[in-house]
């Protein structure tokens, strides 16, 4: 059997995980890569307090990124991961296998934040790397960007591409790849 060695400290630089869940896309990198610092955003408290002190580079922040800074009605599903702040498509579950699990358990209000205020107030120049799994809120969270968009590097996100989307005023891919084409980003 081969054995895979990484060397720690190898990879520098900023990253924000907004809809961080369980740490699942960067916890790790954060963990082997002390040189990173990255900013893990979750507004569910019960999963994100469960993130907190895994890795002195990983800051995890309770609170949602939104087009406005303020508070906002946050759906908590029955499938954590599935929980977002737009409520579920209720035509779209007739389609979708397994829905006994996607069911809104409760609605809980949670702060809200934009991109670039988050940006602003951590005094972040620039984003090596964003990843987004909002639940339906990807393109909020790109447009709450606003002109900082133009200071992140690399954008991994989430479309829709079912005939009738799985949270009510979730975007169309095209609708996203528009919008990121216009800001001068390419599709790989």
């Amino acid at each position: 059997a081969g054995v895979e060695m990484l060397r720690r400290n190898g990879m520098k630089g900023t990253w924000i995980d907004v809809g961080a869940h369980r740490g699942e896309t960067t916890l790790y990198s954060a963990i082997m890569n002390p040189g990173l610092k990255i900013y893990a955003l979750e507004p569910n408290l019960s999963v994100a307090a469960k993130l907190i002190g895994r890795a002195s580079n990983y800051f995890v922040i309770p609170i949602a990124v939104a087009e406005q800074d303020g508070f906002a009605d946050f759906h908590i599903n029955a499938s954590d991961l599935a929980s977002s702040l737009l409520p579920l498509n209720q035509s779209s579950l007739q389609s979708w296998v397994g829905v006994e699990s996607l069911k809104v358990e409760s609605v809980v209000t949670v702060p809200t934040i934009r991109l670039d205020t988050l940006m602003r107030l951590t005094e972040i120049q620039s984003v090596d790397y964003l990843k987004i799994d909002a639940q339906g809120m990807d393109l909020a969270v790109l447009k709450s960007a606003g002109s900082r968009l133009r200071d992140i590097a690399k954008i991994v996100l989430e479309v829709d591409i079912t005939p009738v989307p799985l949270y009510a005023g979730a975007p169309s891919k095209d609708e996203v790849v528009a919008f990121l084409n216009q800001a001068g980003f390419i599709l790989t």
